[in-house]
């Protein structure tokens, strides 16, 4: 859970260099911040043994880092597709003879 916010974070502080827009770098960053601010409500709730709405406290722990994977993978997926139509692959006789 930790990790996963972590990564969320540093795939928003990096984000231009690997694809993302700005948008969905502050978005990925802002996400991050907000599941490791809800992983301590999360674990409070967990070892106080209140198991008050447990479910939603692990959700906004977990939620976040699910989001921020979907921003990275689509950004790099939109970044792939327009490398491959900005630079076309040689026809497939062409790299048989390379």
């Amino acid at each position: 859970m930790l990790a996963g916010n972590i990564m969320a974070i540093a795939v928003g502080t990096s984000g231009t260099r690997i694809g993302l827009t700005r948008g969905r770098s502050i978005a990925s960053t802002a996400l991050g911040t907000a599941g490791l601010i809800a992983f301590p409500l999360f674990m409070t709730n967990v070892f106080t043994g209140w198991m008050w709405n447990i479910g939603l406290f692990e959700r906004a722990v977990i939620y976040p880092i699910m989001i921020g994977h979907a921003l990275l993978g689509s950004s790099v997926a939109a970044t792939q597709r327009h490398h491959r139509a900005t630079h076309p692959l040689a026809p497939l006789t062409a790299r048989a003879e390379s």
